[in-house]
């Protein structure tokens, strides 16, 4: 019996248990589902599986005991998918969100791009000390100190450089300002 397979005789039986009850056991699950006829089918299979493997409890009861354990079985069967469809169901519209394609918001990347555009042109048009510490700062992402190390400048130039390259940003990207609210400020700590 550990090996999954029941003896012959009781083989026969099952089919018998089977050919018996399945079609009133269908007729049972599609109510249940609603017209699900697929899932329907489903429920009627799982729980012959079911009295597969509790054969020799099943086969010992009178016929319509084992009629009652077929649709009793059909009806937990029914419960665990439909908890299971209402799971995916909650969990369907998430699962869509994560992989859904992300929408162009092209209005964003146009202004993103004169941004950027107006930046760089911007930096190349400063004097070269500011033009390398800006370059340096945002480009490389060094701090004041490893800028003031290369340059072999004063941490406090860096910083007043920086400042000054920021006031020339704002004031030549005006409403594309990538720096509005950033909240960096040149700090001593950073030299």
């Amino acid at each position: 019996m550990s090996s999954g397979k029941i003896p012959k005789d009781q083989a026969e039986e099952l089919a018998d248990c089977f050919a018996a009850h399945a079609k009133g056991l269908f007729g049972y699950a599609c109510t249940l589902t609603r017209g699900d006829r697929t899932l329907a089918d489903d429920l009627v299979q799982s729980t012959f599986m079911a009295a597969t493997v509790h054969w020799p409890t099943v086969r010992a009861l009178r016929d319509f005991q084992r009629l009652r354990w077929l649709q009793t079985t059909i009806g937990n069967q029914a419960i665990s998918a439909f908890r299971r469809n209402e799971a995916l169901r909650d969990r369907l519209p998430k699962l869509e969100a994560l992989y859904r394609p992300q929408v162009a918001n092209t209005h964003a990347e146009a202004l993103s791009a004169v941004a950027l555009e107006r930046c760089w042109q911007t930096i190349l048009d400063l004097p070269p000390q500011q033009h390398a510490v800006a370059v340096m700062r945002w480009l490389f992402g060094m701090k004041n100190s490893e800028i003031q190390g290369h340059l072999g400048i004063a941490g406090g130039t860096v910083g007043a450089h920086i400042s000054t390259v920021r006031s020339k940003l704002r004031a030549n990207l005006g409403p594309y300002d990538p720096f509005a609210d950033d909240g960096e400020e040149c700090r001593h700590d950073d030299w």
